[in-house]
This record gives structure tokens, C-alpha cells and sequence, in this order.
């Protein structure tokens, strides 16, 4: 019985996590998904983004700036 009673205590737990997140808003998770991960704010309390997204977004504006510079001219 004491089994049963463990997995009932868990599968609560995690029905309350899922509960939890889905008020997430959608927001709120890419946020999470482009802040730096060492630090996530600046002193100010604004956000600090993720180096690694800008430089894969700066090397993708390159790449299409070259691309079109070659295929237009």
C-alpha cells in the first residue's frame, strides 16, 4: 500500500507542475529562450541576449547581404 501511496503523491506533484505551465504565457518562454544564460539582465534590469543568437543572426544577414549582391549584380 505504501507504493500506492508514493505514486499517487508523485503523480500530483506533477499534475500541479503541468498546471503550473501552462499559464506560462508564450512570452515569457522565448524570452527565456534568447536571454544569456550567464547573465540574464543587466544592472538596469533590461535584457541582455544571448551572443551566440546575435552572432548566427549578424552571420545570416551577411550571408543573404552576399548572396544578393552577387546574384543582382
Amino acid at each position: 500500500m505504501k507504493q500506492d501511496e508514493d505514486i499517487s503523491a508523485v503523480v500530483e506533484r506533477l499534475h500541479g507542475f503541468h498546471a503550473a505551465n501552462n499559464a506560462e504565457r508564450l512570452r515569457d518562454s522565448l524570452l527565456r529562450w534568447i536571454e544569456d544564460p550567464l547573465e540574464p539582465q543587466t544592472a538596469a534590469g533590461s535584457l541582455r541576449v544571448n551572443p551566440i543568437l546575435v552572432l548566427l543572426a549578424s552571420l545570416a544577414v551577411m550571408a543573404a547581404g552576399i548572396f544578393l549582391f552577387f546574384s543582382l549584380a
